[in-house]
């Protein structure tokens, strides 16, 4: 399932290219060409100001949004297993509550600007029968933000709107083979 944000932002890229060229081409004037005093003040100055876009651009870079790698799940006869950017979770039907398909607003850092995005989450009896693989900390920083276990978090996946399709079919598949597993689903917030 697609991820919620996107892997690196072309405005930051820009900003980058663009704040080099304007360091590179005025320093390049200095150096080359005899300026006067109030010249070199200027293109001193355009430099300056070049560094300040490209550090925006690189800032922007490296403060990429937390949940910008696709999601995978995998539905068989015994359970369903979830694997997300930094932990997966294996849970066998049995264990299984219920499956939620809700809308929460999501806000930075986990997407580039706030917006109410489709959240799956496979809700079990017992937070213990989960097998949990890897020490997430995207996981970890979901569940303090969503208010829920470690083990929930990584049973919690944050979908782009891209991924309506995929979680229609993991609906219907959940429906019509394990029809004993409630699904709920919540409506999209009316904006």
């Amino acid at each position: 399932m697609p991820a919620p944000a996107s892997s690196l932002p072309r405005i930051a890229l820009v900003a980058v290219l663009a704040g080099a060229v304007m360091v590179a081409a005025p320093l390049a004037a200095i150096a080359s060409q005899g300026l006067d005093p109030f010249d070199r003040l200027d293109a001193l100055m355009l430099a300056l100001a070049g560094l300040v876009v490209a550090g925006w651009g690189g800032y922007r870079l490296g403060a990429r949004p937390l949940l910008r790698r696709d999601i995978a799940l995998h539905l068989d006869e015994a359970g369903v297993t979830l694997q997300g950017a930094d932990s997966g979770a294996r849970l066998l039907w049995p264990d299984l509550a219920r499956v939620e398909l809700a809308w929460w607003e999501i806000v930075p850092p986990y997407v580039e600007d706030a917006e109410h995005l489709p959240v799956l989450r496979l809700v079990a009896h017992d937070d213990h029968a989960i097998a949990v693989n890897g020490a997430g900390v995207v996981s970890g920083q979901l569940a303090r933000a969503f208010g829920i276990s470690p083990p929930a978090a990584a049973r919690t996946a944050v979908v782009g709107h891209g991924g309506l399709g995929a979680l229609q079919q993991v609906l219907d598949w959940v429906g019509s083979h394990q029809p004993d597993v409630p699904v709920e689903v919540g409506a999209p917030p009316a904006l």
